[in-house]
């Protein structure tokens, strides 16, 4: 390669870099941007930011993987040493909700993203859920690794599928934009539903206690 076919590629490859960064800065900021405001943020021509991208959803893609960068660390589970169960569920959804809410215009424009790609008939379903980091899973498996032992295999998997839908972005942001409440009390309520379905199967898988006998001698009917 010569000297002038690198210095194209390394400008191409910069010209790539602007233009996800423009769309990256957008996103953080809340907002599901148009190809031509991303060109306008990375001051070059729309026809530009084509050449490099197809469409809305490819560039959008590739500036959440560039937003993405660097929080997986911040919404690692941090559950600490507690052991009861109930209370261990109640610190995972309180922890990962308010990490939600701290990049609240971020999560919503993946939500907002995964949907879109869910109805592009060109894009395999899978690629479409694959825009979300699922970040929820690592922090309900930490949370009831000490019933790993206690619980059978099924009641586990139930249990981890329920409070999928309650430790979520989804019930949040429903219970702000549909049920008119502040992300504070919102979050509340997804504790309480997290706690009732931990408390609920931990009271299920406990022993029952023995039919108490009449003083006859003879068991209840």
């Amino acid at each position: 390669m010569d000297v002038t076919t690198g210095g194209r590629q390394n400008q191409k490859e910069r010209t790539r870099r602007a233009i996800v960064a423009a769309a990256a800065k957008l996103i953080v900021a809340g907002t599901l941007p148009t190809m031509p405001e991303v060109a306008d943020e990375a001051l070059v021509s729309t026809a530009t930011a084509y050449r490099y991208f197809p469409d809305q959803l490819s560039l959008l893609s590739a500036a959440l993987r560039d937003g993405y960068a660097g929080i997986g660390e911040r919404f690692q589970p941090d559950i600490g040493t507690e052991r009861d169960l109930e209370r261990r569920i109640d610190l995972a959804t309180e922890g990962l909700l308010r990490r939600i809410v701290d990049r609240e215009p971020l999560v919503r424009t993946v939500m907002a993203l995964s949907l879109l790609r869910s109805v592009d008939s060109a894009t395999p379903h899978e690629d479409a859920v694959g825009v979300r980091p699922g970040f929820r899973r690592a922090w309900i498996d930490e949370a009831l690794r000490p019933a790993e032992d206690e619980f059978d295999a099924e009641n586990l998997r139930l249990l981890k599928l329920a409070l999928g839908a309650v430790m979520s972005s989804e019930a949040l942001f429903a219970l702000e934009d549909v049920m008119g409440v502040e992300s504070g009390e919102a979050i509340e309520v997804c504790r309480w539903m997290a706690r009732t379905l931990t408390g609920a199967m931990v009271r299920e898988t406990q022993p029952k206690p023995p039919a108490r006998s009449q003083k006859d001698g003879t068991s209840p009917k």
